[in-house]
């Protein structure tokens, strides 16, 4: 880099150099020799180059403290052109473009509205008044209260930026707006690949529900693979954001009520409708933290599948109308295998007890899994209603279904049985080999 800059600098100063020199020699001094000139040159290149490097220097220094809103302006530019790199879901804009946007411009908030044909999409970051955005929006000619841009407008949607009151109660400066458009120019193109991802990966599962046999499957496996892993990365995403922002603000939200609640006297009618407050909240932030489990059970790194499995049976229990009895053997052999395949076990058992709990309407659902010569097995019952097999199945519940369930256990080279019959329950059987089981 400065090996680049020092090149840069000898380069600018060259021209100049070389006409101060021929002034010199031919204009002033006609009588010097060429020896003398290219001597007269080299010096002069010399103190040019260090004179235009130093200024430069010295420029960077001092702008700072000369010209700080330009400067903060020009390092915010480039933290936000380095970060855009890294995103690629329309969720990450308001973590990292939309906080780092409001923080620089000192600002209250920043928006991101992407609007569709039949729909409008709002990413908020601060305190920011949606329905205030999407009035001004609707109505181009009317007086703002929030400063947007344009950021693209694609075929299938057209973007705005737009940017909330500033703290100070200042306008948005003409400097400022130029940053903002050089900022969007960036943004572009980011929202672009980050439009097509959505685009393929929703293209991709499509796709993946159109492979329901089992020869379909195992010749994509390369193809199952990529789905499931955007589907665990996209589980952790939604549980993460849960719990850093929601759940979070719950938790402030309890305090606070907690705390205006003891300002009364405990036998108080207002302490008692708090206090009821408190407990509603609670039982919000309970629920959450289990779909948080659910999305992303990060137990399975700490007390293992059957660990896990055991407390996910517990808490569908609490929430079901059915006993759920659960079965393992030989757990050592099971704990032993690559997390990857408790993960894909893992949701295999979810999936079960979701279906059994939106569909069965059993009484008693037995679950049971262990070794059994070299097959771990598997193995669902329920009293339920039952389905007729002769029928096509919707098998759409909760964005995995039973085709996605077969898939897994097909993805770890195993076989899959069902059989049911309308008023007989369900029964579901699947084996996985052991030997090929530890290579997966």
């Amino acid at each position: 880099m400065i090996i680049r800059r020092i090149l840069f600098t000898i380069l600018l100063a060259l021209i100049p150099s070389l006409l101060i020199t021929f002034i010199l020699s031919y204009v002033i001094h006609p009588e010097s020799s060429g020896n003398q000139f290219l001597y007269s040159f080299m010096v002069t290149l010399t103190i040019m180059s260090v004179i235009l490097y130093w200024l430069e220097y010295i420029t960077n220094k001092i702008e700072k403290i000369m010209f700080p809103r330009r400067y903060y302006l020009h390092i915010g530019l480039n933290k936000v052109a380095k970060d855009l790199r890294s995103i690629t879901q329309f969720g990450q804009l308001k973590d990292i473009i939309l906080k780092d946007i409001a923080t620089i411009l000192h600002a209250e908030g920043a928006a991101l509205v992407l609007i569709y044909s039949d729909n409008s999409e709002f990413i908020l970051e601060g305190t920011m008044d949606k329905e205030i955005v999407e009035k001004e929006l609707a109505v181009p000619d009317a007086d703002k209260q929030y400063f947007q841009l344009e950021v693209t407008k694609h075929e299938d949607y057209t973007c705005y930026l737009v940017i909330g009151h500033k703290k100070n109660g200042t306008f948005i400066s003409k400097e400022e707006q130029d940053w903002l458009r050089l900022i969007t120019t960036y943004l572009a193109v980011s929202l672009e690949n980050i439009y097509l991802i959505r685009k393929l990966s929703v293209k991709l599962e499509q796709l993946a529900g159109q492979l329901p046999n089992e020869q379909s499957a195992r010749d994509f496996v390369w193809f199952r693979k990529l789905m499931f892993e955007l589907q665990e990365k996209e589980r952790i995403r939604i549980a993460n954001d849960l719990h850093d922002t929601t759940m979070q603000d719950l938790f402030f939200l309890k305090r606070k009520l907690g705390a205006i609640r003891d300002s009364f006297a405990s036998g108080n009618e207002t302490y008692q409708e708090l206090d009821k407050q408190v407990e509603y909240v609670e039982t919000i932030n309970m629920s959450l933290r289990y779909s948080c489990f659910e999305l992303h059970p990060h137990l399975l790194n700490e007390i293992g599948l059957i660990g896990t499995i055991n407390k996910l049976v517990k808490e569908e229990q609490l929430h079901s109308d059915y006993e759920i009895h659960f079965y393992s053997n030989d757990t050592d052999k099971i704990e032993a295998w690559p997390q990857e395949t408790h993960r894909h076990l893992f949701r295999v058992v979810q999936e079960l007890l979701t279906n059994a709990k939106k569909h069965s309407e059993a009484k008693h659902v037995y679950l049971a899994l262990g070794i059994e010569r070299n097959f771990f097995y598997l193995h669902y019952e329920d009293d339920g209603v039952g389905v007729d097999l002769k029928q096509p199945l919707d098998t759409s519940v909760s964005g995995m279904g039973l085709n996605q369930l077969r898939s897994r256990v097909y993805y770890l080279n195993g076989q899959f049985t069902m059989q049911s019959e309308k008023g007989k329950g369900v029964q579901i059987s699947i084996q996985i080999p052991i030997s090929e089981e530890m290579t997966a």
